[in-house]
């Protein structure tokens, strides 16, 4: 019997020829319902099959008139790996962060232990200078080391993005997006003023800590130093730059978001956790609009010194001087926040939807994305965590702590 060597289907007794709407076994896809999905129109054209719904997403929708199945099938194959390694990748991400953020209580806990044993904790929660001095040194060992080697366990992948470490341009667009973000942040502020008013109003009040108290000039210079200049430059090399650039291949917006929640969810307590994400939403736009980091630092510096000048204000004059200088300050910078938000939407609108709108690696939704991100059993736990230790320091009138 011949047998004909040169043809599609392999050897075959010569004459017989395979039905044409068989398929080929070759080409078998699980999602089409039988071998390779296709039919046959009156052209001879195999016409592939329509996928909607697929587990990872929505496949593309292949044209009619296709002679080539298995090439069609490979296209969706390749597409599943890419989107399984770009799901495994952000739950690297996820966990190597999540990771970060439970060694950052851990070392706090420490530091509380160990203030303990020595017999500081009266010394720490009195002493200005002393407690500032403790906190730079907290803010480099329980913030910048952990994050440190979490962005080396995340060093594996490429970065689609860098951010320039150098001081932003000192151009019109600079100076417009941080008095804009400013403006963000107080109004940020603000929000978190009126929510917890209302929540005092019912009953329930958030413990924020104790206040500082300044004795000297000294404790002015530590509290500046330890409030407003080393832990902007910590917490933003944490959250813009381990957290939010190697997020930023799979879109802008997502990475924004997603290190605003991180930065929220890290400070812990109830007034601060939605004050600090809204800011981080400001001050993540801010980095990407100047393509510098230097751009957050400045942003968290100038929030975080508005709290410190108030309580310089206290410290020279009476409390009810202090508030309307702190008042009158606030309404300035407001001012000029506004003014810069009016610029820039004027002259730069059209950026704010282009930064926004690139999605980078955008095979997945932004939805599902976050999704991938949040629902790690490392950030699991993390948020857990921190959100226990926010609800404890929830009190009610009646002097039940929840």
């Amino acid at each position: 019997m011949d047998y004909n060597q040169n043809n599609q289907y392999g050897a075959y007794p010569q004459g017989y020829m395979p039905p044409q709407n068989q398929g080929n076994y070759n080409s078998y896809n699980p999602y089409s319902g039988n071998y390779d999905g296709s039919r046959q129109n009156m052209n001879g054209y195999y016409q592939p099959p329509v996928y909607n719904n697929m587990p990872y997403g929505n496949a593309p929708v292949y044209p009619y008139g296709i002679r080539n199945n298995q090439q069609n099938y490979e296209m969706v194959q390749q597409r599943f790996i890419r989107l399984r390694e770009q799901k495994q990748e952000i739950k690297k991400y996820s966990s190597a962060i999540a990771g970060a953020m439970i060694a950052f209580l851990v070392i706090s806990s420490i530091f509380g232990i160990v203030l303990e044993l020595l017999n500081l904790t009266s010394l720490y929660e009195s002493n200005t200078t002393f407690s500032s001095c403790i906190g730079v040194f907290y803010s480099f060992t329980s913030i910048g080391i952990p994050f440190m080697l979490a962005k080396r366990v995340m060093a594996g992948a490429k970065e689609d993005h860098t951010v320039s470490y150098y001081a932003p341009k000192f151009n019109l667009k600079t100076v417009s997006v941080i008095l804009a973000s400013v403006l963000g942040c107080l109004a940020a502020m603000c929000f978190t003023g009126f929510i917890t008013y209302f929540f005092e109003e019912m009953g329930i009040t958030f413990s924020s800590g104790k206040e500082p108290e300044i004795n000297s000039v000294y404790d002015i210079i530590a509290l500046f130093l330890g409030t407003a200049i080393v832990p902007p430059l910590v917490e933003e090399f944490a959250m813009r730059n381990v957290v939010m650039q190697p997020l930023r291949k799979y879109g802008n917006a997502f990475a924004v978001i997603m290190s605003a929640v991180v930065f929220g969810v890290f400070h812990g307590t109830p007034s601060q956790i939605p004050f600090a994400m809204l800011c981080g939403l400001f001050i993540g736009y801010a980095v990407i609009a100047t393509n510098s980091i230097w751009s957050g630092v400045i942003i968290h510096a100038i929030v975080n010194a508005l709290s410190c000048a108030y309580y310089t204000f206290l410290y020279f004059t009476d409390e009810d001087t202090a508030d309307s200088m702190y008042e009158a300050v606030c309404m300035v910078v407001a001012a000029a926040g506004l003014v810069g938000l009016i610029v820039y939407l004027i002259k730069f609108r059209d950026e704010v939807k282009s930064i926004l709108s690139e999605n980078g690696l955008a095979e997945y939704t932004l939805k599902e994305k976050v999704i991938k991100f949040i629902f790690t059993p490392a950030m699991i736990i993390a948020i857990i965590i921190f959100m226990i230790q926010a609800i404890s320091l929830i009190s009610f009138n009646s002097g039940v702590y929840a």
